[in-house]
């Protein structure tokens, strides 16, 4: 086995296995408990610092994981398994209209901290209905690459066709949220590569929740604060921390890629492009407070 960003074999593992409720989404008949959960190691390389689950999603899997996402269907299964995820916590991700407003500023005072002209062209790729573009962003054309089907804001035009943004000419090309989903980050690499050229100025931007640097991030010590989050039941909070207890370390959940500054940046640089900026921040959510980390870079010459 090897780390998946830089190929080294130096690497720290756990076992562990796919939580129920991924299993669920996945494989029907899960539900039902025809089969057990899938087995998977939690990885950590300790040259580059990334931390991945070696069970990949094939692509029917992922399309299957991310369908309806976050839609009263995908809230009540999840529920089901995860009795913390209740309507009202899933209809705070979908309106979170602070997280919203402090990732457009982030994303603004990174770029013009380095770029000292306005982007004319911009694409957000995988930005779902294109809330993450500022007036500043795409001065002459907001675009969104999203297979989901959700309605764009007003002034953002949807791309589903993926051949179809190398017909473009883009100045910036965003992607948050999106790199610890992934079953290949570095394909997608190559995939902005293909979509950009030698001016396009790229942001992406990841949680920064390593479990081997960071810790098991479902414990009571960890999360203590929401407790005094009204948007959480307290007893459901309770009964999960419980729950969690009897399982292995880390069940894999939709997060399947944990990274650092030092790994988001070698995934980068290995692939061909060159790093201007690269930050680790505090991030304030209606579900509380996290930490993302965020890098800016170009085509290498």
């Amino acid at each position: 086995m090897k780390c998946i960003l830089c190929g080294s074999a130096d690497l720290q593992t756990v076992d562990t296995v796919v939580s129920d409720f991924v299993m669920a989404r996945i494989l029907p008949k899960f539900r039902n408990r025809r089969v057990p959960n899938y087995k998977t190691k939690l990885c950590f390389c300790r040259r580059c610092t990334f931390a991945f689950y070696d069970y990949r999603m094939s692509d029917k899997e992922d399309q299957l994981l991310y369908q309806n996402y976050r839609t009263d269907e995908y809230q009540k299964l999840r529920e089901k398994y995860e009795c913390w995820y209740t309507k009202k916590v899933n209809d705070a991700q979908n309106s979170d209209f602070r997280k919203e407003r402090e990732q457009r500023k982030r994303i603004e005072t990174m770029f013009f901290r380095n770029i000292d002209h306005e982007p004319k062209i911009a694409l957000d790729y995988g930005g779902y209905e294109g809330k993450s573009f500022t007036p500043r962003l795409g001065t002459k054309g907001k675009y969104v690459y999203d297979i989901s089907g959700v309605e764009t804001i007003e002034g953002v035009q949807r791309i589903a066709n993926y051949e179809e943004l190398k017909s473009y000419s883009f100045d910036f090309i965003m992607c948050n949220g999106v790199f610890e989903h992934l079953v290949d980050p570095m394909d997608m690499m190559k995939r902005f590569k293909e979509i950009g050229n030698q001016k396009t100025i790229y942001y992406i931007e990841v949680p920064s929740e390593n479990p081997f640097l960071k810790g098991n991030k479902f414990t009571i010590a960890k999360n203590f604060k929401l407790l005094f989050n009204p948007i959480y039941s307290n007893i459901r909070l309770v009964r999960y921390y419980f729950q969690q207890r009897k399982m292995p370390f880390m069940p894999m959940k939709e997060h399947i890629n944990f990274f650092t500054k030092e790994s988001i940046k070698g995934m980068v640089e290995q692939t061909g492009f060159r790093t201007l900026d690269v930050q680790e921040v505090e991030n304030h959510t209606a579900l509380g407070t996290s930490t993302v980390i965020s890098i800016l870079f170009v085509q290498d010459a």
